[in-house]
């Protein structure tokens, strides 16, 4: 019996799932981490040409699992792993911080390229304030922003000798300074999203490091905490309105740890609320995020903090604000010293399946879900991303159509494979909200099949949503091109294909009819 079996079918005014085995929206997000050299590079004495190699064999693979969405660290501590004007070049791509790949390229912009090639989309994921995870662990460049700014930086003992800096939220030159790193990559680069991770005051505890600050910066909150967590969400609210101002289709979405205070959830651990300053529930009430991306890594039943009540507490909050929730999943927990059991990381799979408020995964790191830790990736590729998904449209979010694409043909290769290719709708307009294409295939043995045939019946909306779904999708592609495996006792297939928007918002079908006869192939406009 499959793993994820007894899944039900629902809807939501949020989201649709009508199939929530195979829902045709879904998030299925993976971090791949640039710090420490952990997933990409490997290593910060790779050649540029191996840089490039790793990193296509590593979106192959997340493209074989069924991954439709990357969360790369393009900035790590207060760097770059893109030319940026405001950040010094990453120690970890090259060994010394503010230094450029030799012979030249930027990692950024050949992530994103090779990511829209595969239909997948590619998010820009940035710690905002770190500067140091570990002072001193190598030289800074030049223009670090501690240098140029020192009245900007905060230091705290990490642990005893060691000591972490951070710039100082508590400034508005700060937030400034983040929200321009982020304008700059938005400009620059076609990133499909930006993301935040959960590093904003440290876990070390905050005393009065920025006393001075906030007797200058008040506010008239009249406490430092609720000081310290305006700020956080000054800088939301600052970095969302410039998304919306200069491209609102960028999704902007936020991973902080679970528990933001124990009454939410009946939790006994850090509570993020007080000791990290952050305020999820607040970022969904005021909408200054798309999407939230609570990193839930603890069991099911978990004594301290339990998976099952921190996934209903997020929920309901990301749905009660007409925002969406990704569930954050630890595939590294199956792995020494944590080993969890598959079937204790399979539950929150299959919880997470049968959720009526949830849109998605996303899942820390790239590293350990190539590892196929107890054959968990399997579970994902073979049953639960099974066939692929287009990633969840946003209501709040453009809701225009793409043109129909055009001059839909195939072609036999000759080598047991079919050829597809279209073109754009030639429209006069030099913009076009076409970011992927999908494509649907129905075979002799489909119900459907039939139906596809008759004259007009792609134009029915019923049976239209009833064919377009996740169980008849062959692809999610960036190129205008499909290649298909066409086995020996298939004689027809129907192939539909759909431009789809950055939203992912389709446009009307385009279907034609493929026929094999022996050695002869052809194929039908429909």
């Amino acid at each position: 019996m499959p793993v994820l079996s007894g899944c039900k079918s629902v809807e939501t005014t949020i989201g649709i799932r009508v199939d929530s085995q195979y829902p045709r929206e879904d998030f299925r997000g993976v971090w791949l981490a640039s710090i420490g050299n952990l997933d990409w590079p490997v290593s910060n004495e790779q050649t540029v040409e191996e840089q490039k190699a790793d990193a296509v064999a590593i979106l192959d693979s997340l493209k074989g699992i069924g991954i439709n969405a990357v969360l790369f660290q393009v900035r790590a501590e207060s760097d770059a792993l893109y030319a940026s004007s405001y950040d010094p070049w990453s120690f970890w791509l090259t060994g010394e911080q503010g230094r450029a790949p030799d012979p030249f390229y930027d990692p950024l912009f050949f992530m994103v390229r090779e990511a829209h090639k595969r239909g997948m989309e590619l998010h820009a994921w940035l710690n905002p304030f770190r500067v140091e995870r570990k002072k001193g662990q190598y030289d800074l460049a030049g223009n670090n922003v501690s240098l140029r700014e020192p009245g900007w930086i905060l230091e705290f003992e990490s642990r005893p000798g060691e000591y972490y800096t951070m710039l100082n939220p508590g400034l508005p030159g700060v937030r400034d300074y983040v929200t321009n790193v982020v304008v700059d990559i938005i400009r620059r680069y076609d990133v499909d999203g930006i993301h935040f991770d959960d590093y904003f005051y440290p876990a070390s505890p905050v005393s009065n490091e920025d006393s001075l600050a906030w007797r200058a910066y008040d506010n008239d909150t009249g406490d430092i905490g609720d000081w310290r967590r305006d700020n956080i969400n000054r800088l939301m609210a600052q970095i969302h309105d410039s998304l919306q101002a200069l491209a609102p289709h960028v999704s902007y979405g936020i991973s902080p740890f679970p528990i933001r205070k124990n009454d939410d959830a009946g939790t006994n651990g850090l509570e993020s609320y007080y000791t990290l300053y952050a305020d999820g529930q607040a970022w969904l009430e005021a909408q200054s995020i798309d999407y939230i991306n609570p990193q839930l890594y603890f069991e099911i039943g978990n004594d301290q903090a339990d998976y099952a009540s921190m996934l209903a507490y997020w929920t309901e909050a990301a749905y009660n604000n007409r925002r969406y929730i990704y569930a954050g999943l630890s595939p590294y927990k199956l792995l020494p010293p944590h080993d969890w059991t598959l079937e204790q990381a399979v539950s929150q799979l299959r919880m997470n399946v049968e959720h009526p408020f949830l849109q998605g995964n996303i899942y820390f790191r790239t590293e350990h879900l190539l590892s196929n830790p107890k054959g968990y990736t399997d579970v994902l590729r073979d049953e639960l991303y099974r066939y692929p998904a287009l990633t969840p449209s946003m209501p709040w979010k453009n809701q225009e159509a793409p043109m129909q694409i055009d001059r839909l043909a195939a072609s036999w290769s000759g080598d047991g494979r079919v050829v597809l290719t279209w073109a754009d709708r030639e429209t006069g307009n030099e913009t076009s909200n076409t970011a992927r294409y999908a494509v649907y295939r129905l075979v002799d043995s489909f119900e459907q099949y039939e139906k596809v045939l008759e004259a007009g019946a792609l134009a029915d909306a019923g049976l239209r949503k009833a064919i377009l779904q996740a169980r008849n999708m062959a692809d999610v592609t960036g190129p205008k091109q499909f290649v298909d495996h066409w086995p020996d006792h298939r004689g027809e297939a129907i192939y539909i294909v759909t431009a789809v928007s950055r939203n992912s918002i389709e446009s009307e079908p385009a279907a034609i009819r493929a026929v094999r006869e022996g050695d002869v192939f052809s194929y039908h406009a429909l």
